[in-house]
Protein backbone atom coordinates (compact mmCIF):
# COMPACT_ATOMS: atom_id res chain seq x y z
CA UNK A 1 0.00 0.00 0.00
CA UNK A 2 2.89 2.38 1.09
CA UNK A 3 4.68 1.64 -2.30
CA UNK A 4 1.85 2.63 -4.30
CA UNK A 5 0.89 5.95 -2.28
CA UNK A 6 4.91 6.44 -3.66
CA UNK A 7 4.31 5.44 -7.06
CA UNK A 8 1.27 7.61 -7.29
CA UNK A 9 3.11 10.91 -5.60
CA UNK A 10 6.03 10.04 -8.43
CA UNK A 11 3.62 9.96 -10.98
CA UNK A 12 2.05 13.19 -9.89
CA UNK A 13 5.13 15.24 -9.77
CA UNK A 14 6.55 13.83 -13.05
CA UNK A 15 3.58 15.06 -14.97
CA UNK A 16 3.43 18.40 -13.44
CA UNK A 17 7.76 18.40 -13.79
CA UNK A 18 6.94 18.04 -17.87
CA UNK A 19 5.76 21.54 -18.80
CA UNK A 20 8.16 23.08 -16.66
CA UNK A 21 11.21 20.65 -18.30
CA UNK A 22 9.40 21.09 -21.78
CA UNK A 23 9.50 25.18 -21.43
CA UNK A 24 13.46 25.21 -20.40
CA UNK A 25 14.76 23.63 -23.30
CA UNK A 26 12.41 25.43 -25.51
CA UNK A 27 12.25 29.24 -24.18
CA UNK A 28 15.45 30.67 -25.83
CA UNK A 29 13.92 29.21 -28.84
CA UNK A 30 11.18 31.30 -27.92
CA UNK A 31 13.74 34.29 -27.95
CA UNK A 32 15.41 33.75 -31.17
CA UNK A 33 11.87 33.13 -33.22
CA UNK A 34 10.93 36.54 -31.14
CA UNK A 35 14.47 38.15 -32.92
CA UNK A 36 13.91 36.57 -36.05
CA UNK A 37 10.03 38.24 -36.45
CA UNK A 38 11.91 41.36 -36.21
CA UNK A 39 14.98 40.73 -38.24
CA UNK A 40 11.81 39.59 -41.17
CA UNK A 41 9.87 42.86 -40.27
CA UNK A 42 13.13 44.90 -41.51
CA UNK A 43 12.93 45.63 -44.68
CA UNK A 44 16.28 47.96 -44.95
CA UNK A 45 19.60 46.96 -42.66
CA UNK A 46 22.13 49.56 -44.70
CA UNK A 47 25.03 47.94 -42.10
CA UNK A 48 23.80 44.21 -42.58
CA UNK A 49 24.06 43.73 -38.84
CA UNK A 50 21.25 41.74 -38.35
CA UNK A 51 21.61 40.32 -42.03
CA UNK A 52 25.51 38.71 -41.09
CA UNK A 53 24.75 38.41 -37.23
CA UNK A 54 21.44 37.37 -36.69
CA UNK A 55 21.45 33.52 -37.65
CA UNK A 56 19.86 30.64 -36.02
CA UNK A 57 23.43 28.66 -36.84
CA UNK A 58 24.69 31.12 -34.15
CA UNK A 59 23.62 31.17 -30.46
CA UNK A 60 21.18 33.77 -29.72
CA UNK A 61 23.06 34.98 -26.86
CA UNK A 62 26.22 35.56 -29.56
CA UNK A 63 23.70 37.61 -31.56
CA UNK A 64 24.61 41.41 -32.03
CA UNK A 65 23.06 43.56 -29.68
CA UNK A 66 21.55 40.65 -27.61
CA UNK A 67 22.47 39.83 -23.95
CA UNK A 68 21.71 37.18 -22.08
CA UNK A 69 21.45 36.81 -18.63
CA UNK A 70 24.05 34.30 -16.27
CA UNK A 71 21.52 32.54 -14.62
CA UNK A 72 18.19 31.47 -17.15
CA UNK A 73 20.34 32.47 -20.19
CA UNK A 74 17.05 34.29 -21.79
CA UNK A 75 17.58 37.32 -23.55
CA UNK A 76 17.54 40.45 -21.30
CA UNK A 77 18.75 43.24 -23.10
CA UNK A 78 18.04 44.00 -26.75
CA UNK A 79 20.09 46.99 -28.27
CA UNK A 80 20.49 48.31 -31.55
CA UNK A 81 20.75 51.71 -31.15
CA UNK A 82 22.05 53.97 -34.25
CA UNK A 83 21.91 51.14 -36.84
CA UNK A 84 19.89 53.02 -39.14
CA UNK A 85 16.94 49.67 -39.67
CA UNK A 86 13.75 50.49 -41.44
CA UNK A 87 10.80 48.51 -39.90
CA UNK A 88 8.34 47.93 -37.90
CA UNK A 89 7.98 45.88 -34.77
CA UNK A 90 6.60 42.90 -34.90
CA UNK A 91 4.33 41.41 -31.85
CA UNK A 92 6.65 38.76 -31.23
CA UNK A 93 8.92 40.56 -29.43
CA UNK A 94 5.63 40.37 -26.52
CA UNK A 95 7.44 36.59 -26.14
CA UNK A 96 10.77 38.19 -24.76
CA UNK A 97 9.95 37.53 -21.05
CA UNK A 98 13.17 38.47 -19.63
CA UNK A 99 13.84 41.45 -21.16
CA UNK A 100 14.24 44.38 -19.11
CA UNK A 101 16.55 46.85 -21.33
CA UNK A 102 14.92 47.11 -25.14
CA UNK A 103 16.76 49.96 -27.37
CA UNK A 104 16.11 50.99 -30.63
CA UNK A 105 16.69 55.00 -30.73
CA UNK A 106 18.05 56.65 -33.84
CA UNK A 107 16.44 54.57 -36.22
CA UNK A 108 13.58 54.86 -39.23
CA UNK A 109 11.17 51.75 -36.98
CA UNK A 110 7.59 53.62 -38.07
CA UNK A 111 4.02 52.39 -37.29
CA UNK A 112 2.42 51.34 -33.98
CA UNK A 113 3.59 49.94 -30.90
CA UNK A 114 2.49 46.66 -30.70
CA UNK A 115 0.48 45.77 -28.08
CA UNK A 116 2.09 43.01 -26.85
CA UNK A 117 4.71 44.97 -25.71
CA UNK A 118 2.39 45.20 -22.51
CA UNK A 119 3.80 41.42 -21.49
CA UNK A 120 7.43 42.60 -21.13
CA UNK A 121 6.59 42.65 -17.41
CA UNK A 122 10.38 42.87 -16.47
CA UNK A 123 11.40 45.78 -19.34
CA UNK A 124 13.11 48.35 -16.93
CA UNK A 125 14.23 51.14 -19.73
CA UNK A 126 12.39 51.26 -22.54
CA UNK A 127 14.34 53.99 -25.57
CA UNK A 128 12.29 54.10 -29.30
CA UNK A 129 13.88 57.11 -28.96
CA UNK A 130 14.68 59.36 -32.95
CA UNK A 131 12.58 56.58 -35.05
CA UNK A 132 8.82 57.33 -37.08
CA UNK A 133 6.76 55.45 -34.95
CA UNK A 134 3.12 56.77 -35.22
CA UNK A 135 -0.25 56.18 -33.54
CA UNK A 136 -0.90 57.53 -29.90
CA UNK A 137 1.12 56.94 -26.62
CA UNK A 138 -0.71 53.60 -25.49
CA UNK A 139 -2.31 53.41 -22.51
CA UNK A 140 -1.08 49.84 -21.38
CA UNK A 141 2.61 51.39 -20.63
CA UNK A 142 1.37 52.31 -16.96
CA UNK A 143 1.10 48.34 -16.85
CA UNK A 144 4.91 47.99 -17.22
CA UNK A 145 5.46 49.04 -13.15
CA UNK A 146 9.22 47.98 -13.34
CA UNK A 147 10.02 51.02 -15.81
CA UNK A 148 12.81 53.12 -14.85
CA UNK A 149 13.15 54.82 -18.01
CA UNK A 150 10.44 55.83 -20.81
CA UNK A 151 12.07 57.28 -23.83
CA UNK A 152 9.88 58.70 -26.93
CA UNK A 153 11.07 61.50 -27.66
CA UNK A 154 11.74 62.49 -31.97
CA UNK A 155 8.54 60.28 -33.19
CA UNK A 156 5.12 60.88 -34.71
CA UNK A 157 3.21 60.59 -31.51
CA UNK A 158 -0.52 62.23 -31.67
CA UNK A 159 -3.05 62.30 -29.01
CA UNK A 160 -2.92 62.53 -25.51
CA UNK A 161 -0.43 61.73 -22.74
CA UNK A 162 -2.10 58.36 -21.27
CA UNK A 163 -3.18 58.48 -17.95
CA UNK A 164 -1.70 55.56 -16.73
CA UNK A 165 1.63 56.55 -16.66
CA UNK A 166 0.87 58.18 -13.43
CA UNK A 167 1.20 54.02 -12.51
CA UNK A 168 4.43 53.87 -13.43
CA UNK A 169 5.76 54.23 -9.59
CA UNK A 170 9.48 53.56 -10.41
CA UNK A 171 9.79 55.78 -13.70
CA UNK A 172 12.71 58.21 -13.31
CA UNK A 173 12.85 59.31 -16.75
CA UNK A 174 10.19 60.75 -19.10
CA UNK A 175 11.22 61.92 -22.06
CA UNK A 176 8.67 62.11 -24.69
CA UNK A 177 9.63 65.64 -26.42
CA UNK A 178 9.57 66.20 -30.00
CA UNK A 179 6.23 64.61 -30.75
CA UNK A 180 2.83 65.81 -31.89
CA UNK A 181 1.33 65.16 -28.44
CA UNK A 182 -1.77 67.37 -27.54
CA UNK A 183 -4.21 67.73 -24.40
CA UNK A 184 -3.04 68.45 -21.23
CA UNK A 185 -0.29 67.35 -18.56
CA UNK A 186 -2.06 64.31 -16.09
CA UNK A 187 -2.23 65.45 -13.31
CA UNK A 188 -0.25 61.73 -12.24
CA UNK A 189 2.24 62.96 -13.55
CA UNK A 190 3.63 64.75 -10.49
CA UNK A 191 2.39 61.75 -8.33
CA UNK A 192 5.64 59.88 -9.69
CA UNK A 193 7.85 60.42 -6.35
CA UNK A 194 11.13 58.85 -7.92
CA UNK A 195 10.72 61.44 -10.98
CA UNK A 196 14.13 62.66 -11.98
CA UNK A 197 14.20 64.08 -15.41
CA UNK A 198 10.63 65.11 -17.32
CA UNK A 199 10.72 66.28 -21.19
CA UNK A 200 7.38 67.27 -22.99
CA UNK A 201 9.16 69.77 -24.68
CA UNK A 202 7.91 70.56 -28.55
CA UNK A 203 4.58 68.98 -28.47
CA UNK A 204 1.20 70.53 -28.92
CA UNK A 205 -0.12 70.45 -24.88
CA UNK A 206 -2.53 72.62 -23.95
CA UNK A 207 -4.10 73.53 -20.74
CA UNK A 208 -2.63 74.70 -17.44
CA UNK A 209 0.55 73.40 -15.43
CA UNK A 210 -0.99 71.09 -13.12
CA UNK A 211 -0.24 71.86 -9.27
CA UNK A 212 2.63 69.50 -7.62
CA UNK A 213 0.37 67.60 -5.03
CA UNK A 214 3.83 66.05 -2.73
CA UNK A 215 7.39 66.35 -2.58
CA UNK A 216 9.38 65.01 -5.32
CA UNK A 217 12.72 65.24 -4.36
CA UNK A 218 14.53 63.59 -7.25
CA UNK A 219 13.21 65.76 -9.47
CA UNK A 220 15.64 67.80 -11.50
CA UNK A 221 14.63 68.89 -14.75
CA UNK A 222 11.32 70.14 -15.93
CA UNK A 223 11.09 70.89 -19.22
CA UNK A 224 7.73 72.19 -21.22
CA UNK A 225 9.61 74.45 -24.17
CA UNK A 226 7.57 75.00 -27.35
CA UNK A 227 3.81 73.94 -26.77
CA UNK A 228 0.17 75.88 -25.82
CA UNK A 229 0.69 75.91 -22.34
CA UNK A 230 -1.41 78.85 -20.63
CA UNK A 231 -2.61 80.28 -17.31
CA UNK A 232 -0.76 81.15 -14.43
CA UNK A 233 2.00 78.74 -12.50
CA UNK A 234 0.80 77.49 -9.33
CA UNK A 235 1.62 79.27 -6.38
CA UNK A 236 2.92 76.34 -4.21
CA UNK A 237 4.21 74.30 -7.22
CA UNK A 238 8.15 74.57 -6.30
CA UNK A 239 7.59 74.56 -2.25
CA UNK A 240 7.91 70.64 -3.44
CA UNK A 241 10.68 70.92 -5.43
CA UNK A 242 13.50 71.71 -3.06
CA UNK A 243 16.58 69.93 -5.43
CA UNK A 244 15.35 71.30 -9.02
CA UNK A 245 17.89 72.40 -11.25
CA UNK A 246 16.13 72.96 -14.53
CA UNK A 247 12.89 74.98 -15.40
CA UNK A 248 12.48 75.45 -19.22
CA UNK A 249 9.35 76.86 -19.40
CA UNK A 250 10.05 79.07 -23.14
CA UNK A 251 7.98 79.35 -25.90
CA UNK A 252 4.11 78.61 -24.40
CA UNK A 253 1.41 81.23 -23.35
CA UNK A 254 2.13 81.54 -19.87
CA UNK A 255 0.65 84.57 -17.66
CA UNK A 256 0.57 86.02 -14.05
CA UNK A 257 4.00 86.81 -11.80
CA UNK A 258 6.65 84.46 -11.20
CA UNK A 259 5.53 82.45 -8.24
CA UNK A 260 7.35 83.50 -5.20
CA UNK A 261 8.01 79.28 -4.34
CA UNK A 262 10.12 79.45 -7.63
CA UNK A 263 13.01 81.11 -5.14
CA UNK A 264 13.27 78.54 -2.44
CA UNK A 265 14.89 75.66 -5.38
CA UNK A 266 18.29 76.64 -4.09
CA UNK A 267 19.47 74.01 -6.37
CA UNK A 268 18.41 75.87 -9.48
CA UNK A 269 20.57 76.35 -12.65
CA UNK A 270 18.71 77.25 -15.61
CA UNK A 271 15.91 78.99 -15.33
CA UNK A 272 13.96 79.70 -18.99
CA UNK A 273 11.02 81.18 -19.55
CA UNK A 274 11.08 83.62 -22.12
CA UNK A 275 8.42 83.88 -25.00
CA UNK A 276 5.98 83.38 -23.14
CA UNK A 277 3.00 86.53 -21.63
CA UNK A 278 4.14 86.55 -17.95
CA UNK A 279 4.02 89.87 -16.21
CA UNK A 280 4.92 92.01 -12.93
CA UNK A 281 8.75 92.78 -11.90
CA UNK A 282 12.00 90.39 -11.27
CA UNK A 283 11.58 89.74 -7.81
CA UNK A 284 15.02 90.81 -5.57
CA UNK A 285 14.43 87.23 -4.66
CA UNK A 286 16.40 86.14 -8.09
CA UNK A 287 19.67 86.98 -6.23
CA UNK A 288 19.23 84.02 -3.40
CA UNK A 289 19.63 81.59 -6.30
CA UNK A 290 23.27 81.74 -6.07
CA UNK A 291 24.08 78.46 -8.06
CA UNK A 292 21.73 79.94 -11.51
CA UNK A 293 23.93 79.75 -14.55
CA UNK A 294 21.26 80.73 -16.94
CA UNK A 295 18.17 83.25 -16.90
CA UNK A 296 15.96 83.61 -20.20
CA UNK A 297 12.95 85.64 -19.46
CA UNK A 298 13.07 87.81 -22.32
CA UNK A 299 9.98 88.35 -24.57
CA UNK A 300 7.39 88.70 -21.53
CA UNK A 301 5.86 91.86 -20.09
CA UNK A 302 7.56 92.15 -17.14
CA UNK A 303 8.37 95.52 -16.08
CA UNK A 304 10.73 97.37 -13.01
CA UNK A 305 13.70 97.64 -12.72
CA UNK A 306 16.70 94.86 -13.44
CA UNK A 307 17.60 93.98 -9.24
CA UNK A 308 20.63 94.49 -8.40
CA UNK A 309 20.84 91.30 -6.14
CA UNK A 310 21.88 89.86 -9.24
CA UNK A 311 25.00 90.47 -8.35
CA UNK A 312 24.92 87.65 -5.88
CA UNK A 313 24.21 85.08 -9.16
CA UNK A 314 28.45 84.87 -9.68
CA UNK A 315 27.96 81.58 -11.89
CA UNK A 316 25.81 83.20 -14.35
CA UNK A 317 26.82 82.84 -17.74
CA UNK A 318 23.57 83.90 -20.03
CA UNK A 319 21.27 86.69 -18.76
CA UNK A 320 18.47 87.14 -21.31
CA UNK A 321 16.32 89.73 -20.51
CA UNK A 322 14.78 91.52 -23.98
CA UNK A 323 12.10 92.29 -25.63
CA UNK A 324 9.86 92.97 -22.61
CA UNK A 325 9.28 96.44 -20.26
CA UNK A 326 12.37 96.65 -17.92
CA UNK A 327 13.61 100.19 -16.66
CA UNK A 328 15.73 102.08 -14.98
CA UNK A 329 19.35 101.63 -15.07
CA UNK A 330 21.75 98.70 -15.83
CA UNK A 331 22.83 97.78 -12.17
CA UNK A 332 26.67 98.68 -11.78
CA UNK A 333 27.25 95.65 -10.01
CA UNK A 334 26.37 93.56 -13.19
CA UNK A 335 30.10 94.05 -13.57
CA UNK A 336 31.23 91.61 -10.92
CA UNK A 337 29.52 88.57 -13.08
CA UNK A 338 32.61 86.99 -14.15
CA UNK A 339 31.63 83.89 -15.68
CA UNK A 340 29.19 85.82 -17.90
CA UNK A 341 29.27 85.49 -21.70
CA UNK A 342 25.58 86.43 -22.97
CA UNK A 343 24.18 89.73 -22.21
CA UNK A 344 20.96 90.76 -23.79
CA UNK A 345 18.86 93.79 -22.30
CA UNK A 346 17.93 94.95 -25.83
CA UNK A 347 14.51 96.35 -26.52
CA UNK A 348 13.17 97.62 -23.27
CA UNK A 349 13.11 101.08 -21.79
CA UNK A 350 16.76 101.17 -20.02
CA UNK A 351 18.06 104.38 -19.39
CA UNK A 352 21.45 105.68 -18.20
CA UNK A 353 24.90 105.60 -19.32
CA UNK A 354 26.03 102.23 -19.71
CA UNK A 355 28.52 100.87 -16.59
CA UNK A 356 32.07 100.84 -17.28
CA UNK A 357 32.11 97.15 -15.98
CA UNK A 358 30.52 95.77 -18.75
CA UNK A 359 33.28 96.04 -20.94
CA UNK A 360 35.66 94.51 -17.92
CA UNK A 361 33.64 91.21 -18.06
CA UNK A 362 36.22 89.09 -20.16
CA UNK A 363 34.55 86.11 -21.00
CA UNK A 364 32.02 87.86 -22.48
CA UNK A 365 31.14 87.20 -26.24
CA UNK A 366 27.72 89.02 -26.35
CA UNK A 367 26.37 92.20 -25.82
CA UNK A 368 23.24 93.10 -26.68
CA UNK A 369 22.02 96.42 -25.50
CA UNK A 370 20.42 98.17 -28.41
CA UNK A 371 16.83 99.89 -28.50
CA UNK A 372 16.53 100.92 -25.13
CA UNK A 373 16.84 104.45 -23.91
CA UNK A 374 21.08 104.49 -23.15
CA UNK A 375 23.21 107.52 -22.95
CA UNK A 376 26.51 109.06 -22.19
CA UNK A 377 29.78 107.89 -23.19
CA UNK A 378 31.35 104.54 -24.16
CA UNK A 379 34.96 104.18 -21.55
CA UNK A 380 37.88 105.20 -23.50
CA UNK A 381 39.58 101.74 -23.02
CA UNK A 382 36.10 99.80 -24.12
CA UNK A 383 37.73 96.74 -25.97
CA UNK A 384 41.14 95.96 -23.77
CA UNK A 385 38.83 93.25 -21.74
CA UNK A 386 36.59 91.45 -24.46
CA UNK A 387 39.37 89.20 -26.05
CA UNK A 388 36.24 86.49 -26.73
CA UNK A 389 33.85 89.36 -27.65
CA UNK A 390 32.15 88.20 -30.25
CA UNK A 391 28.92 90.54 -31.00
CA UNK A 392 28.18 93.78 -29.86
CA UNK A 393 24.94 95.57 -30.56
CA UNK A 394 24.89 99.30 -29.04
CA UNK A 395 22.29 100.61 -31.97
CA UNK A 396 19.10 102.61 -31.18
CA UNK A 397 19.93 104.87 -28.58
CA UNK A 398 21.57 108.14 -27.55
CA UNK A 399 24.92 107.49 -27.05
CA UNK A 400 27.41 110.28 -27.60
CA UNK A 401 31.05 110.93 -27.92
CA UNK A 402 33.68 109.29 -30.16
CA UNK A 403 34.28 105.37 -31.11
CA UNK A 404 36.83 104.08 -28.70
CA UNK A 405 39.98 103.29 -30.26
CA UNK A 406 40.51 100.33 -28.23
CA UNK A 407 37.60 98.55 -30.44
CA UNK A 408 40.06 97.02 -32.29
CA UNK A 409 41.31 95.16 -29.83
CA UNK A 410 38.47 92.93 -29.43
CA UNK A 411 39.67 90.84 -32.15
CA UNK A 412 37.23 88.40 -32.07
CA UNK A 413 34.55 90.30 -33.25
CA UNK A 414 32.13 89.32 -35.88
CA UNK A 415 29.09 92.15 -35.54
CA UNK A 416 29.58 95.76 -34.62
CA UNK A 417 26.34 97.42 -34.65
CA UNK A 418 26.92 101.16 -33.29
CA UNK A 419 24.40 102.55 -35.60
CA UNK A 420 21.37 105.14 -35.02
CA UNK A 421 23.24 107.00 -31.81
CA UNK A 422 25.22 110.38 -31.72
CA UNK A 423 28.20 109.01 -32.06
CA UNK A 424 30.76 112.24 -33.49
CA UNK A 425 33.98 112.19 -34.26
CA UNK A 426 36.27 110.10 -36.82
CA UNK A 427 35.61 106.72 -37.59
CA UNK A 428 38.71 104.63 -36.43
CA UNK A 429 41.17 104.14 -38.78
CA UNK A 430 42.10 100.88 -37.07
CA UNK A 431 38.80 98.62 -37.32
CA UNK A 432 40.89 96.68 -40.31
CA UNK A 433 42.36 94.80 -36.80
CA UNK A 434 39.04 93.04 -36.80
CA UNK A 435 39.58 90.90 -38.71
CA UNK A 436 36.75 88.38 -38.36
CA UNK A 437 34.61 91.00 -38.71
CA UNK A 438 30.88 90.03 -40.91
CA UNK A 439 28.78 92.89 -40.00
CA UNK A 440 29.64 96.24 -39.28
CA UNK A 441 27.29 98.78 -39.03
CA UNK A 442 27.89 102.22 -38.24
CA UNK A 443 24.95 104.13 -40.15
CA UNK A 444 22.82 107.14 -38.50
CA UNK A 445 25.58 108.91 -36.42
CA UNK A 446 27.25 112.02 -36.56
CA UNK A 447 30.59 110.24 -37.94
CA UNK A 448 33.69 112.15 -39.97
CA UNK A 449 36.48 110.92 -41.98
CA UNK A 450 39.15 112.52 -43.75
CA UNK A 451 39.36 111.01 -47.14
CA UNK A 452 37.20 107.79 -45.96
CA UNK A 453 40.89 106.48 -44.52
CA UNK A 454 39.12 104.22 -42.54
CA UNK A 455 38.52 101.96 -46.02
CA UNK A 456 41.73 101.39 -45.94
CA UNK A 457 41.99 99.67 -42.92
CA UNK A 458 39.09 97.50 -43.42
CA UNK A 459 40.01 95.70 -46.82
CA UNK A 460 41.72 93.53 -44.21
CA UNK A 461 38.36 92.51 -43.03
CA UNK A 462 38.33 89.31 -45.30
CA UNK A 463 34.93 87.81 -44.54
CA UNK A 464 33.25 91.20 -44.36
CA UNK A 465 29.51 91.07 -45.61
CA UNK A 466 27.52 93.98 -44.70
CA UNK A 467 29.05 97.44 -44.40
CA UNK A 468 26.80 100.31 -43.25
CA UNK A 469 27.65 103.47 -42.92
CA UNK A 470 25.17 105.74 -44.36
CA UNK A 471 23.37 108.64 -43.09
CA UNK A 472 26.42 110.45 -41.37
CA UNK A 473 26.20 113.58 -42.76
CA UNK A 474 29.94 115.01 -42.23
CA UNK A 475 31.42 112.66 -44.00
CA UNK A 476 32.50 114.82 -47.26
CA UNK A 477 35.36 113.28 -49.36
CA UNK A 478 35.17 111.29 -52.31
CA UNK A 479 34.81 107.56 -52.42
CA UNK A 480 38.67 105.77 -52.67
CA UNK A 481 39.22 103.38 -55.46
CA UNK A 482 40.26 101.12 -52.59
CA UNK A 483 36.45 100.37 -52.26
CA UNK A 484 37.39 97.73 -54.96
CA UNK A 485 39.88 95.91 -52.88
CA UNK A 486 36.91 94.98 -50.04
CA UNK A 487 36.07 91.57 -49.16
CA UNK A 488 34.69 89.60 -51.79
CA UNK A 489 32.10 88.20 -49.55
CA UNK A 490 30.80 91.92 -49.26
CA UNK A 491 27.15 91.56 -50.14
CA UNK A 492 25.84 94.93 -48.38
CA UNK A 493 27.75 98.52 -49.18
CA UNK A 494 25.32 101.48 -47.38
CA UNK A 495 26.80 104.99 -48.09
CA UNK A 496 23.54 106.62 -48.31
CA UNK A 497 22.32 110.09 -47.53
CA UNK A 498 26.47 111.74 -46.45
CA UNK A 499 28.14 114.51 -48.35
CA UNK A 500 30.22 111.67 -50.83
CA UNK A 501 31.14 113.97 -53.72
CA UNK A 502 32.98 112.92 -57.07
CA UNK A 503 32.03 109.89 -59.54
CA UNK A 504 31.48 106.50 -58.19
CA UNK A 505 34.93 104.29 -58.73
CA UNK A 506 34.55 101.65 -61.54
CA UNK A 507 36.32 99.45 -59.08
CA UNK A 508 33.46 98.76 -56.81
CA UNK A 509 32.76 96.15 -59.64
CA UNK A 510 35.13 94.15 -57.94
CA UNK A 511 32.84 93.49 -55.39
CA UNK A 512 31.31 90.33 -57.28
CA UNK A 513 29.33 89.01 -54.74
CA UNK A 514 27.30 92.38 -53.93
CA UNK A 515 23.74 92.29 -53.73
CA UNK A 516 22.75 95.62 -52.50
CA UNK A 517 24.40 98.72 -53.19
CA UNK A 518 22.65 102.14 -51.22
CA UNK A 519 24.33 105.46 -52.73
CA UNK A 520 21.65 107.67 -52.86
CA UNK A 521 21.33 110.97 -51.19
CA UNK A 522 25.14 111.96 -51.90
CA UNK A 523 26.78 114.49 -54.23
CA UNK A 524 28.22 111.87 -56.89
CA UNK A 525 28.72 113.12 -60.42
CA UNK A 526 29.63 111.86 -64.10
Amino acid sequence: MGNTFLNLALLIIFHFSMPTFSMKLTTILTDQSALLALKDHVIHDPENVLTTNWSASAPVCNWFGVSCGSKHRRVTALNLTGLGLVGTLPPHLGNLSFLSLLYVRNNSFYGGLPVQLSNLRRLKYLNFGNNSFSGEIPSWLGSLTELRRLFLGQNNFKGVIPFSLGYLSKLEFLYLFGNQISGSIPSTIFNISSLQEIYLSYNMLSGSIPSVPRDLLLLEVIDFTSNNLTGHIPKDMFDHLPNLKGLYWSLNLLSGRIPASLFKCKELQMLSLSYNQMEGSLPIEIGNLSMLQYIYIGRNHFEGEIPKQIVNLTLLMAFDCSHSNFTGIIPQEIGNLKNLNWLNLAFNNIAGSIPPQVFNISTLRTISLDTNQLSGHLPSNMGLFLPNMEQLYLDFNHLVGSIPMYISNASQLTHLDMSSNYFSGSIPDNLGNLRNLKILNLASNNLTSSGMSFLFSLTNCRVLENFLFGSNQFISSELPRVVGNLSSSLELFSAYSCNIRGSIPSEIGNLSHLINIVLGGNQFIG
